[in-house]
């Protein structure tokens, strides 16, 4: 198995937006502001996203990617929580949590998708 892309050796809003593709939940409030992120360019998460939806977790709905016009935006937007990295394949996945006045994360959803990666994934980071 090769190494996965290189993970930033800082880890904060500015380093994941401009590094990765951010995924998000447009339906299931509780994901307010909880990201899947693949490195830039990288396929669809989508065993992630299902196992995510069979834990009950994620929503239905399709999910929706931060576009690159607005990176910036969402860099200036979003306050920093807490990062984890997971070996998905030949690259990572990254389970990131963010705080933003409209959209607060929930810790307790948080923790949930990191014991799902944990119990299936090898973490990274």
């Amino acid at each position: 198995m090769s190494p996965p892309a290189a993970i930033p050796a800082t880890l904060d809003a500015h380093s994941i937006v401009d590094h990765y593709d951010l995924r998000f939940d447009p339906a299931d409030k509780a994901n307010g502001s909880l990201y899947l992120c693949t490195p830039r360019g990288a396929p669809a998460p989508a065993a992630a996203l299902a196992a995510l939806r069979a834990a009950g977790l994620w929503s239905s709905e399709p999910e929706k990617s931060v576009p690159d016009e607005q990176r910036q935006a969402y860099k200036d937007g979003l306050e920093f929580v807490a990062a984890a990295a997971y070996r998905a394949g030949d690259d990572h996945i990254l389970l990131a949590r963010f705080d933003h006045p409209k959209f607060p994360s929930d810790a307790a959803r948080f923790a949930a998708w990191q014991a799902l990666f944990d119990a299936d994934h090898e973490r990274l980071r």
